[in-house]
């Protein structure tokens, strides 16, 4: 098994999306049907007479309309809080509003300029749609950690079944599984032990970053580094699939993870049979202490 910085630099793949992955088009028309009637409400708001009186009124009578507020500003937790200090929590003046409420936030969105940017827009619904799509690049992040892990996942079991009939031994593959470790419980992407044993033989973590940055470069040789140490004494082995052109630009943190690490690679190292390699040496060890 090469350990090899140009090795795992020449391995990478770029993305791990597909073009039918790369925009959720019917969660964002499902999401625009659902909200229809607070668009529709929000689109009949006078905007000139009296914009706060009014949007107060139909917060009040239909504080769902808040969730169209909140799209409009692209504004994805919970919460929002201002400088001066108010705040809109969504989730509960949704629940409970009144009318004083109602007229707090309503100032909070004409004071953002909102309502003055509406004024402008022909077709609400539109711009919904706009906002959803534009948020796409953020959901997009957690999008490509799942296909990652789905990708890895049929691999590692068309690889566990290899090694069954390799060593005639069944084996199981079990997903966000709870490792119990000194003053922590670490919850690992995948675990694989042999079958009705209570004992992990291998935890397996994966990961892909689009993007450079600091996430990666710490993440991996360091607490990635920790969390090795502390399976060890457990006699677990940490294996890491990591990928993405995030690390095109971090040759000396993949140097710091190739040397840290026992056993990292990525994707297509992994296919090319790094992965069965490592299960294999891993497996062999635990048999011979039985």
């Amino acid at each position: 098994m090469e350990r090899n910085v140009e090795l795992f630099i020449n391995t990478l793949t770029p993305d791990i999306l597909e073009a039918r992955d790369y925009v959720d088009w019917e969660k964002i028309e499902k999401k625009v049907f659902q909200l229809r009637r607070e668009i529709a409400l929000l689109q009949s708001l006078d905007k000139e007479v009296d914009p706060l009186s009014d949007l107060s009124d139909l917060l009040t009578n239909h504080p769902n309309i808040l969730r169209v507020l909140q799209l409009l500003i692209a504004h994805t937790p919970d919460q929002l809080t201002l400088a001066d200090g108010r705040v809109v929590n969504f989730a509960k003046d949704i629940k409970s509003m009144c009318l004083e409420r109602a007229r707090e936030i309503a100032k909070i969105f004409i004071d953002i300029g909102l309502l003055a940017f509406l004024k402008r827009v022909r077709s609400l619904e539109d711009c919904v749609k706009g906002v959803l799509i534009g948020l796409e690049p953020n959901v997009r992040k957690n999008r490509r950690g799942k296909k990652f892990e789905e990708v890895v996942y049929q691999l590692i079991c068309n690889t566990v079944k290899a090694l069954e009939r390799e060593f005639s031994v069944e084996l199981e593959v079990i997903k966000n599984l709870k490792v119990n470790l000194k003053n922590e419980c670490k919850t690992v992407d995948f675990g694989i032990r042999i079958k009705n044993k209570a004992e992990i033989e291998s935890a397996i973590e994966v990961n892909f970053y689009s993007t450079p940055g600091s996430k990666p470069s710490e993440t991996l040789p360091r607490a990635y580094s920790e969390i090795q140490s502390k399976l060890a004494d457990k006699n677990i082995n940490l294996i890491v699939i990591s990928d993405g052109k995030g690390w095109i630009k971090m040759r000396s943190s993949i140097e710091t993870m190739l040397k840290e690490l026992k056993y990292c690679f990525t994707l297509k190292q992994a296919k090319k049979g790094y992965l069965k390699q490592a299960l294999s040496e891993i497996l062999r060890e635990k048999l011979k202490k039985q």
